[in-house]
């Protein structure tokens, strides 16, 4: 076993005096999470799956390279050290998550944003920001508003591992301000507010965003603000895309795989290689079968939108992508958000920027 061993400088907080540029946005979502943040004029991005898995030390004798590793070990869960993201996927056959959606806001998420957190400033070697802008599934926003904001609020320490068991860094950081918005809204906020985070006067009017995450299809209802009692978290059918898929490559194949492995194929653009050869195109399939579903999901969009009277639709996330074509033979009106799949983390990032300069304009 290898001795545990600092190899690299403490992150320390440093952000420059006056700097407008100190936020993070981050999107924990039940499939992935998303970071961003922007320095020296360009973007910082950051995205894995929303998975765990405990952490099994040993010698690395094929000497994977050292960012393909996310191994951490948080201050507030001490001793625990936990394969994150892709490791996990590659190491724990698909990672760890909950299918209890409450559990996930409560537990999963705080944990994930803190060590995306992490290795977010030392991989792209930012200060820690004065602001972060996190989300939350809109049904449970309400609820858990005040204990993530508790959560991610104080000071953190962050170890981040090698395979070996030697230390790759030591991140420690204090946050001082958290904001927590809908998920979805953020979608709506990055299309509403200009690059410098100022209102878009014309983008002020009633706007319905179909949020299409993996496991739910966020629908916020938004002008200019957060409208709770319209706004609401969907099944997406996705659950039922994957269980059609894995019940396919069963009586097709003869073999399993789990909804993590599946996705797995699918992000790294690689086909499932059978046991008698054959290479499948997951993605392909994923796509027909989601086809063959649209009209249910677009029914199920269609009577949470009806109410809320909207003049514009937007379409963000990944599964929003796919289901953009049905989605704007219904609705002609609708957009898509690009980039769709960091659109809430972008709005959050925005949002930051807004609040930081209401907080200056209130001081001069």
């Amino acid at each position: 076993m290898a001795t545990r061993k600092q190899t690299e400088a403490t992150i320390e907080r440093n952000p420059a005096a006056g700097e407008r540029s100190g936020v993070v946005g981050i999107d924990t979502g039940y499939s992935a999470v998303k970071i961003y943040s922007e320095a020296n004029g360009a973007a910082r991005t950051l995205i894995f799956p929303s998975v765990t898995g405990d952490a099994q030390f040993a010698e690395d004798f094929l000497g994977t390279p050292e960012q393909a590793d996310f191994i951490a070990e948080l201050s507030i869960e001490p001793g625990v050290v936990r394969n994150v993201g892709e490791t996990a996927v590659r190491l724990n056959r698909g990672g760890e998550t909950t299918t209890d959606r409450e559990e996930f806001t409560r537990s999963y998420n705080p944990a994930l944003s803190l060590a995306g957190l992490a290795r977010f400033l030392h991989e792209k070697k930012l200060p820690v920001p004065d602001t972060i802008v996190v989300g939350l599934p809109v049904n449970f926003f309400a609820a858990y508003r005040q204990a993530m904001a508790a959560s991610l609020t104080g000071d953190h320490r962050v170890t981040l591992y090698r395979r070996d068991h030697s230390v790759r860094a030591v991140v420690e950081f204090s946050i001082e301000n958290v904001l927590v918005l809908p998920q979805g809204y953020g979608s709506y906020l990055s299309w509403a507010l200009d690059a410098g985070g100022e209102k878009i006067p014309d983008r002020l009017r009633p706007t319905a965003v179909i949020d299409g995450g993996e496991k739910t299809i966020d629908i916020a209802c938004a002008e200019g603000r957060y409208v709770d009692e319209y706004s609401k978290s969907i099944p997406s059918s996705l659950d039922a895309v994957y269980h059609n898929m894995q019940r396919e490559i069963d009586s097709r194949f003869d073999d399993f795989l789990s909804r993590s492995e599946i996705e797995s194929y699918i992000r790294s653009n690689q086909p499932y290689v059978a046991g008698n050869g054959t290479q499948v195109d997951l993605a392909e399939m994923r796509v027909e079968i989601l086809r063959r579903l649209a009209p249910e999901i677009i029914n199920r969009i269609q009577e949470t939108i009806r109410p809320m009277r909207p003049v514009h639709i937007l379409v963000a996330g990944g599964s929003g992508e796919l289901l953009y074509e049905p989605l704007k033979r219904t609705y002609p009106q609708a957009e898509i958000i690009k980039p769709a799949v960091f659109s809430n983390a972008i709005g959050f990032y925005k949002y930051g920027l807004l609040r930081q300069g209401q907080q200056t304009a209130a001081k001069a």
